[in-house]
């Protein structure tokens, strides 16, 4: 299986997350842009990261970095992500967070197009879902471009930032691959 773990599509390299990405990923969520109304702390930084690293060892897969290929620089997180605290099933997320100098350019749903490809040809899940601050209308366009659907609103680890999710099952997703 490592090597299905990195993947390249035409402008990404995506690879399994490593100890030091934790500092990158700091200064991403630094960026209240980047955050959408949530809070993350360092202590919560640092439990992202750990557990980013942990699902490649525990499930052969998890958030890729996500690395420009033209540049090489590192600019963002997307993947696979296991939400445990997420109150239903699955909680297998797509999730891409990017800095924002690289916002507008098709790259969330590039890489979240990869890791849906990844989750289900791979790892054989038959669900994957994506959840996002109600507000981030740009998430949630990613979101439909790669052909989640709309699943419903609620109010989850923020009482004050409700947040919606979508949901593609894999035989939506192979229908759609054809």
């Amino acid at each position: 299986m490592a090597e299905l773990a990195a993947v390249e599509t035409e402008h990404l390299l995506l690879r399994p997350w490593e100890a030091s990405d934790g500092s990158e990923l700091e200064r991403l969520m630094a960026d209240p842009a980047v955050r959408g109304g949530r809070s993350f702390g360092a202590e919560r930084i640092v439990r992202m990261a750990e557990h980013s690293a942990r699902q490649w060892r525990v499930n052969g897969f998890g958030p890729w970095a996500a690395i420009d290929k033209a540049s090489g620089a590192w600019i963002g997180r997307i993947g696979l992500d296991e939400l445990a605290e997420w109150p239903d099933t699955p909680k297998i997320e797509v999730g891409f967070e990017l800095h924002a100098a690289w916002w507008g350019r098709g790259l969330a749903t590039e890489g979240a197009a990869a890791a849906l490809r990844f989750g289900f040809e791979h790892h054989g899940l038959d669900r994957i879902i994506s959840v996002t601050a109600a507000s981030h209308s740009a998430a949630r366009g990613v979101m439909e471009k790669v052909g989640l659907t709309y699943q419903g609103t609620r109010y989850w680890m923020n009482p004050e930032v409700p947040v919606v999710w979508y949901a593609i099952d894999r035989s939506a997703w192979k229908a759609r691959t054809l």
